[in-house]
């Protein structure tokens, strides 16, 4: 190579490198400014996340208070006053829970206790303000949900002093720990053994069960953030889903999509949709407004349009309740005369505008499957013979009902009442066995669809 050959190929040489630190500090600045913005975008999540569990802490606290004097109060209508605050902080508290990035499967026990805690105790405070006392077994019932929230609290406080020692919500959420992530199995102190949550079936039949530890309702691909918050869009009609914020990933059972909105009142909307099938599976929204406007019927039919659009047909109203402004409606498929409880979906209707505030579908995608129902081998009465002799019966139908280690059973299903009571009596269609009695706490505007 003569000097001229090589004056020329250092000069290229230098030209290369000029532009390869170029590309090198463009693309130092390109990652520095990816990572400032995802850091960015990490802190203000974690804001969101500390701002729900803090105001979560703060509902659990003031129920705990409430609950506290309404234990020691000898007055029917302070009781009754109380009774309503903590049925609000408990439906704050729900709200509040459901903004946290938790596996929804890891807290099943403590989030239907604080689910149904809102309802039962504003059913009692209807009972007080309707000249009526609180039985016995009220009183017993709210002394165990005491306790409960007692420990409830308990839990909350002791990772309220790890948030001030650092702990991170957004990385502890990505963390996983078998089919919870590590969020959950901070929390999971809640679902404890040692807390005795009390059984308080006011929503109707088998409302909280989930026959399967697999998932055999969701057997379709994986879709996009963006396809799951369009499909959210699809089931609610005429919302802005521009206001919709993504709040990230949720791991158990059952991976979501979560979304989130707050409106200029302060009002919370929270979605999940599952990752496999982009499906709406929980809906948790407030309502703002106080003057009841509509029937229970125009609610039911709500819920039911709600759950075609959320991709869920060939469902029938199976119970229905109204307390307070707002209406309880359990849908579930009927199957040649028979009610698969198994597969049960629960809405919540606002009775004001007829917005849905509340949807749940975890039991439904868990275990719905096709399936073939078998012929009953005892008649109805023939069953109806092995009831105590105390209860009287009031209507009776053929239902298939979970029972435990991943078992369903054809029942008939027995609506009764004794001493003022109603109970649900279930007697296998096949053997003639008593397979479950559920006990029924009524609201005093109730509305049960037999």
């Amino acid at each position: 190579m003569d000097a001229a050959e090589t004056k020329t190929s250092n000069k290229a040489l230098i030209v290369v490198t000029i532009i390869l630190s170029i590309a090198v500090v463009a693309l130092g600045i390109l990652y520095g400014i990816s990572m400032s913005s995802l850091n960015s975008y990490q802190a203000t999540l974690e804001n969101v996340y500390q701002k729900n569990f803090y105001e979560l802490v703060d509902e659990v606290n003031n129920a705990e208070t409430k609950l506290n004097k309404v234990l020691a109060s000898n007055s029917a209508s302070y009781k009754s006053k109380l009774l309503k605050e903590i049925s609000k902080n408990a439906s704050e508290a729900q709200t509040r829970l459901n903004m946290l990035p938790y596996s929804i499967n890891g807290l099943s026990d403590t989030i239907s206790f604080v689910n149904q805690v809102s309802g039962y105790t504003e059913t009692l405070a209807k009972t007080l303000e309707n000249g009526q006392n609180l039985s016995k077994n009220d009183e017993e019932t709210l002394e165990k949900v005491y306790e409960s929230i007692v420990n409830i609290k308990k839990s909350l406080n002791s990772m309220s002093k790890q948030m001030w020692e650092g702990y991170n919500i957004t990385d502890s959420s990505l963390k996983l720990d078998g089919d919870y992530n590590n969020l959950t199995s901070d929390m999971s102190a809640m679902n404890g053994e040692d807390i005795e949550y009390p059984t308080m079936i006011y929503d109707g039949p088998f409302s909280d069960s989930q026959v399967n530890k697999e998932v055999k309702g969701l057997n379709f691909g994986e879709v996009s953030m963006e396809t799951a918050k369009s499909n959210l869009g699809k089931v609610l009609t005429g919302v802005n889903m521009d206001n919709f914020d993504f709040q990230g990933e949720s791991k158990g059972h059952f991976t979501t999509y979560d979304f989130s909105y707050e409106d200029e009142n302060g009002a919370y909307t929270f979605a999940q949709v599952t990752k496999k099938g982009g499906k709406l599976l929980t809906l948790s929204s407030q309502n703002i407004y106080k003057t009841k406007k509509l029937e229970l019927e125009n609610a039911e039919k709500i819920a039911l349009d709600f759950a075609k659009k959320a991709d869920i047909s060939n469902m029938k109203v199976v119970w229905s309740d109204v307390i307070g402004d707002d209406a309880f409606i359990n849908l579930a498929p009927v199957i040649d005369g028979v009610i698969i409880y198994p597969d049960l979906v629960k809405v919540k209707v606002d009775l004001t505008k007829g917005n849905v505030l509340g949807f749940e579908a975890s039991s439904y995608y868990m275990n719905h499957v096709d399936r073939k129902i078998m012929p009953t081998r005892i008649t109805q009465s023939v069953a109806k013979a092995k009831l105590y002799s105390g209860l009287k019966v009031k209507d009776a139908r053929l239902a298939l009902i979970p029972l435990e280690y991943d078992k369903e059973v054809l029942c008939y299903e027995f609506i009764c009442t004794m001493n003022g009571n109603t109970y649900y009596v279930y007697i296998n269609a096949v053997n003639g066995a008593e397979e479950n009695i559920l006990k029924v706490i009524q609201t005093d505007n109730g509305n049960l669809l037999l």
